[in-house]
């Protein structure tokens, strides 16, 4: 933490929770929408150590059936931890290994790191050492100090000039051997990190940056400003053609534009799970909403049970992401047991069949500021009870999940908000809960209490393919429960998910879903782009009885996939060609 500095108060005068929130982000900035696959499932390992061993990893995922996105490499793929470079034996060949990935759509993230490997004739330290962009002592020699490469020197990352130096070296030209398939980097160790018990394991207070400004002054804004330098550097590399995908560990108010961000190396322990839930929930607050944890934790050995709960947990979270240590066992999930394969399987499928929503809700967090995901008083902020739930979570207002951070639980307490009017439909079963406060739901292995809200229609992806891009052209299946007036509500968010051209030529599509009766239409909301919205399916679950005397309800599932004419619902689209209404007939 700053040691001083002048600080600045805003008063944020609510009253809601949600009006602040909204108000604190019109302050500190909104993220920009993640390109589309940056939403799916990423796998990762301190460290894959070859590149054959990172193509393993890849073919057994798809062999095994595991959705991916994009395979992690820490730093044990540069030579001698200077970033920028591969290392020669192991990774001889990086080029190839990122055609590889590409051939089944697959994205390569790396880790690059603030810290520079103090030697002569490594370009990118001799770059900045001769313009000099390093952090100096207080005598205004440069900085030296222990980090993974050994003796290292830290940019100066207060310095616009080292800020534009570090994000050029993104550039194919100067990142040898990197190519689009390079889609996203990783920014670690930049509280910064030194390896200095007598430092306090970061840099000396008394530390210089430009303009002799102190590093005690600016330490609180280091990654900040690292995550810039990395943001720009990936912008210009692509030509501004591509949304920059940067993960960071170190924070600040306003990093949300920059980077997604993750809790940070965690410990394998059913309380580490409770918390990267914690902290996910603080960080959306916070406008911070791009978050994640370790999924099955960095540190020790993971039991199978708590692998599993782990990973349906991870899957509400916006980031996705399982990472662990080279001193633990390793865990790819195609490693466990069949059962366990099969419980994470399913875990990863529900991400991806909802990424229709997530999509949507990252792009409504650009329009409003509000959370991706959501404690219960944010939603519900006159139920006092609520203000004290911290085991579970809302994905926006339409979906309630409570996860499991007990070993060998068989049932768990769910708060269920809204009074008795909200009505609560489980994803899993035919379980109906009303806004009565705390029920104690059963669990099982396979599933954990997953919820959606009466009066909400959920658009999904129901076709199991191995990654986003394979999901493009697939039709969406609509979920609902109609409230009592028989009426529903939904939205949907479709551009082409990479660029900016929906932010700066309107190129998208933003589409509400209104259920009236058996009336089903799609209209416009904004946007000018020319993408259909393609349905094939609708479910309507009809309550048959709501829950009474600590007896759960119950529902009826109706599908719809003929139209009158018994006519496939496919082809029944929106686009540019404009709006479009349905009749459901049973």
């Amino acid at each position: 933490m700053a040691e001083i500095g002048t600080l600045d108060v805003f008063v944020l005068l609510g009253p809601s929770p949600t009006e602040v929130v909204r108000q604190y982000t019109k302050l500190t900035g909104t993220a920009h929408l993640p390109q589309l696959w940056a939403l799916g499932y990423h796998q990762s390992r301190y460290s894959y150590e070859t590149q054959d061993d990172a193509k393993d990893v890849v073919s057994n995922f798809d062999s095994n059936n595991f959705q991916l996105d994009a395979l992690w490499l820490d730093i044990d793929y540069t030579d001698a931890f200077k970033y920028f470079t591969w290392n020669p034996s192991t990774y001889s060949d990086p080029v190839g290994l990122q055609d590889t990935l590409a051939s089944t759509n697959k994205k390569l993230v790396t880790i690059i790191d603030p810290h520079i490997k103090a030697e002569d004739g490594y370009s990118v330290y001799d770059g900045a050492l001769a313009n000099d962009l390093f952090v100096k002592n207080a005598d205004g020699s440069v900085f030296q100090g222990p980090c993974w490469p050994g003796t290292s020197s830290y940019m100066d990352f207060l310095n616009p000039a080292a800020r534009d130096y570090y994000g050029s070296m993104y550039s194919y030209d100067n990142f040898p051997g990197s190519t689009p398939t390079l889609a996203g980097i990783w920014n670690d160790m930049n509280e910064p990190s030194v390896f200095d018990n007598s430092l306090e394991m970061t840099l000396p207070a008394d530390g210089l940056h430009i303009g002799n400004v102190r590093h005690r002054e600016i330490h609180n804004i280091y990654g900040l400003l690292h995550t810039i330098a990395t943001h720009q550097g990936l912008l210009a590399r692509d030509n501004g053609e591509r949304r920059p995908f940067v993960l960071t560990r170190s924070h600040f108010a306003g990093s949300q534009k920059y980077t997604a961000f993750w809790t940070g190396d965690n410990t394998a322990d059913w309380p580490y799970l409770h918390a990267a839930l914690q902290e996910c929930l603080n960080a959306n607050i916070l406008g911070l909403v791009f978050c994640g944890a370790d999924v099955g934790g960095f540190f020790n050995n993971p039991s199978n049970e708590l692998m599993e709960r782990w990973y349906q947990a991870g899957a509400w979270l916006p980031f996705y992401r399982a990472h662990s240590s080279k001193d633990t066992n390793r865990r790819e999930p195609y490693l466990l047991p069949e059962d366990s394969q099969a419980v994470i399987r399913e875990a990863i499928e529900t991400r991806y069949k909802h990424l229709p929503v997530w999509y949507t809700l990252f792009y409504e967090h650009t329009r409003t500021g509000d959370p991706i995901i959501r404690p219960l008083f944010y939603q519900y902020p006159e139920e006092t009870d609520a203000y004290n739930i911290d085991s579970q979570l809302l994905v926006g207002a339409d979906i309630l999940v409570r996860a499991v951070y007990d070993a060998g639980a068989t049932e768990v307490d769910v708060y269920f908000p809204g009074g008795e009017n909200e009505v609560w439909v489980s994803v899993t079963s035919d379980d109906v809960q009303a806004g009565a406060g705390l029920v104690t739901v059963p669990v099982t292995r396979e599933n954990s209490p997953t919820y959606y809200r009466r009066g909400a229609v959920i658009a999904r992806k129901d076709t199991v393919r191995p990654n986003t891009v394979e999901m493009a052209d697939d039709s969406h299946t609509l979920y609902y429960t109609a409230n009592e007036d028989n009426t529903a509500h939904g939205t949907v968010y479709l551009d082409d998910g990479v660029s900016f051209k929906y932010r700066d030529e309107s190129d998208f599509k933003y589409i509400s879903i209104d259920v009236d009766g058996d009336n089903v239409s799609f209209t416009t909301i904004d946007g000018t782009g020319d993408y259909e919205f393609v349905v094939d399916t609708i479910v309507r679950r009809d309550i048959v009885s709501l829950p009474k005397g600590g007896n759960p309800g119950s529902y009826k599932e109706t599908v719809f996939s003929r139209d009158a004419n018994g006519e496939l619902l496919k082809n029944i689209k929106i686009g540019s060609k404009g709006n479009v209404s349905l009749k459901l007939k049973y």
